[in-house]
Order: structure tokens, then C-alpha cells, then sequence
């Protein structure tokens, strides 16, 4: 794919274009940032239980701006930071080193913002007077958003892809590129081998299976409901579309994969090492399936003035990000800010979703990048 960072020495004529991409990185970080605080849970502010009416109160906007204000400041230092390597005189500070401070600085940025904001609202914290209830998942409510079929057909998928790598074998090079700086250069190469050819693959396979998983685990143990009263159809709903969108982005995530695996077919032809892969109309399809599913979940989550409370003691909420409850037997609860549900990591089986979900990738990338040298 093409880098987002260029080369680590990039050409005169590239720089504009590498701090174009860097500075609209930041800048989309920073939205999502400024944005957050309108995901949280209803009754809850910077993740921290209070009446509704706090924010709108003097005092509630208050917290809120002076979040965003840190948060701006946070993204104009970050910006200066990228323009560095091309306005210091004599010895340049390299884009190797400027970039990951200027990311760097904007996320401890805003989580220290974000911890400030929370540490002022949690005064007017509240104990919430829900009842809380256990709720199981209706008999017929049971299975999986498609069943079956529609469940292992991104596994499928990808068996197809290398089936029909392995029968073009004998055309692909023994060296292609899988990586172009913003120069148009290649910079990244693979080997025919196993791990060349169908490492983006396995890639794509393992981490549909921990997002399969993830999917299965939800719908048998449901979260447990801490209800405010009213029936718990609303957190069956709000699950059930949790599940359509797990599955949506298994089978994105494998075209994508897929689409990957066959660039080296690509690189076989006479030009084929001419330029990178047109990169853009898939950037602009997993942009466009992020809103789309920010907008579903979101009105999902608010459809309904029965959605869950929250009783959990505030010492289980790390930072208001983490959960981490030994005495709650439940493998998900739902987040406190942002979309959809968060895992227990005081439950075992959360590290192995996410030892599938990022550790096992990034072995077989590592697999990849070895096979290559």
C-alpha cells in the first residue's frame, strides 16, 4: 500500500504531498477527539455517571470547552512539530523522527485533556438507582446475523483467493513490490514463497477470526443488562446491530485482503512496477463504511430512553477507558464512551480475543517481513 510517511528521506518535490498526508492524519485524529465527548452512553459524561442535566449547565459547557480548546492547541503544536524537518536550518530533524512526535504528542495530548476533563466532572458523579437485571438472549432471538452461510462466507472467500493464487503460480515474479512511497518508488518487496504470496491472506483470516469470535461470544453471553427500568428489548436491539456491522467488516476487511494478495498478478505485467495500486477508491470505501456504521450504531445505541445504565464501581473504569472487573462474570459491558461494547479484561477469554485480534497479525506480518529478507 502506498506509505502515509513517504520515504524517510523524501525528495524535494515530495514534500508537500508528505506533509499534506501527515497534517490531514492529525487532523482527522483531532475531530474524532473534539467528537468523543458526544458518543458517550446517555447519563454519562467523560465516562463518569452523572444526571443528565449537568450538560447543560454553565458548569458542564464549561468542562466541554476548555476539552476542545486543549485539544486544538494540542493539534496546532502537533502541526509544528511536521513543519520541522523542512524549516530548520543546518541540520534538518528527519521525517523519521518528526512524524511520530507530532502523533505522539497529539494523542498524550488529548488523553491528558481527556483525563483533565474527567477528573473535573467526576464531583458531580451519581450512584445510580437502577436495578440491575441478568438478561438472556431469546430462544428466538438465537444465531447470528445470516447464520451459518453468511458466517463462513469470508473464510471462503479467501480459501477462492489462494486456490486461485496457487493455480497462477507459475506467473507470478520471484520479487514484487508491496509497498510505494508517495514518490511513486517502490520501497517494499516480498518473495515468492509461502509467506509472500499468502501471508496477506492468513492476515485476513485471522483476524476474521477473532472478529468471528468476538461475534459468537456476544451473541451466547450477552453483557448483563443493569436496566433503568424499562424492558430489555433495547439492548437486544442495539446487540443485534453490533452483529450485523461485526459481520460487514469481516467481509470488508477480506475484499480488501484479497485485493492485496493479488497485486503481485499485477506486478507480473511488463509495468507492473511502474507505480503503486490505485489506493484511493479503496480509501474512499472504508471511509465511507466507518460513517455509515458510526451513524447506525449511533442511532441505535440512542434509540431508545431504556438503554443500560451503569452501576460498576468507578475503581473498575481505568482512565473511564478500561474495564477491568474481577467480581463481574459478563466478557462485555458496554462503553462508556464511544459505540458498542468493550471487554472485561479481568476475564480471561478477553485476552485471548485480543491476542487473536492483534497479536496473532502481527506475527504472521513479522513472517512476512522475515521470508522477505
Amino acid at each position: 500500500m502506498t506509505s502515509l510517511l513517504g520515504p524517510f528521506t523524501p525528495s524535494p518535490g515530495t514534500l508537500p504531498a508528505v506533509a499534506a498526508a501527515c497534517a490531514g492524519a492529525l487532523m482527522a485524529l483531532a475531530a474524532v477527539a473534539w467528537l468523543t465527548p458526544g458518543f458517550a452512553r446517555p447519563g454519562h459524561y467523560f465516562s463518569v455517571p452523572i444526571q443528565p442535566w449537568l450538560r447543560a449547565t454553565p458548569e458542564g459547557r464549561r468542562i466541554l470547552w476548555v476539552y476542545r480548546l486543549k485539544v486544538a492547541a494540542h493539534l496546532l503544536i502537533a502541526l509544528f512539530l511536521l513543519t520541522l524537518p523542512s524549516s530548520t536550518a543546518g541540520a534538518p530533524i528527519p521525517w523519521l523522527a518528526a512524524v511520530p512526535a507530532g502523533l505522539g504528542w497529539l494523542l498524550a495530548g488529548c488523553f491528558a485533556a481527556y483525563r483533565g476533563a474527567r477528573r473535573q466532572v467526576l464531583p458531580h458523579s451519581v450512584d445510580p438507582t437502577s436495578v440491575e437485571e441478568a438478561e438472556s438472549a431469546r430462544r428466538g432471538e438465537a444465531g447470528l446475523p445470516g447464520g451459518w452461510p453468511l458466517q463462513v462466507g469470508p473464510f471462503a472467500a479467501l480459501a477462492a483467493a489462494a486456490l486461485y493464487l496457487r493455480s497462477r503460480w507459475a506467473g507470478l515474479p520471484q520479487r514484487f513490490p508491496i509497498h510505494w512511497g508517495l514518490d511513486g518508488r517502490p520501497n517494499g518487496w516480498a518473495n515468492r514463497n509461502l509467506a509472500g504470496v499468502f501471508g496477506p491472506l492468513l492476515i485476513a483470516a485471522v483476524v476474521a477470526g477473532s472478529m468471528a469470535l468476538f461475534a459468537i461470544l456476544l451473541q451466547s453471553r450477552p453483557p448483563r443488562v443493569r436496566s433503568t427500568g424499562g424492558p430489555p428489548a433495547a439492548e437486544r436491539r442495539f446487540r443485534r446491530a453490533v452483529l450485523r456491522v461485526l459481520l460487514a467488516a469481516e467481509y470488508l476487511q477480506v475484499l480488501v485482503f484479497i485485493w492485496v494478495s493479488l497485486l503481485p498478478l499485477a506486478a507480473a505485467t511488463p509495468r507492473g512496477t511502474a507505480g503503486p495500486p490505485g489506493i484511493a477508491p479503496v480509501m474512499v470505501l472504508v471511509l465511507t463504511f466507518v460513517v455509515v456504521v458510526t451513524i447506525i450504531l449511533a442511532r441505535a445505541g440512542r434509540g431508545s430512553a431504556a438503554r443500560p445504565g451503569d452501576r460498576a464501581p468507578e475503581s473498575c473504569w481505568k482512565a473511564g477507558v478500561f474495564y477491568v472487573n474481577p467480581d463481574d462474570p459478563s466478557i462485555f459491558v458496554e462503553k462508556r464512551i464511544g459505540i458498542g461494547y468493550t471487554l472485561n479484561f479481568a476475564h480471561p477469554l478477553s485476552w485471548l480475543i485480543v491476542g487473536l485480534s492483534i497479536l496473532a497479525p502481527l506475527a504472521v506480518a513479522l513472517w512476512i517481513v522475515h521470508a522477505a529478507s
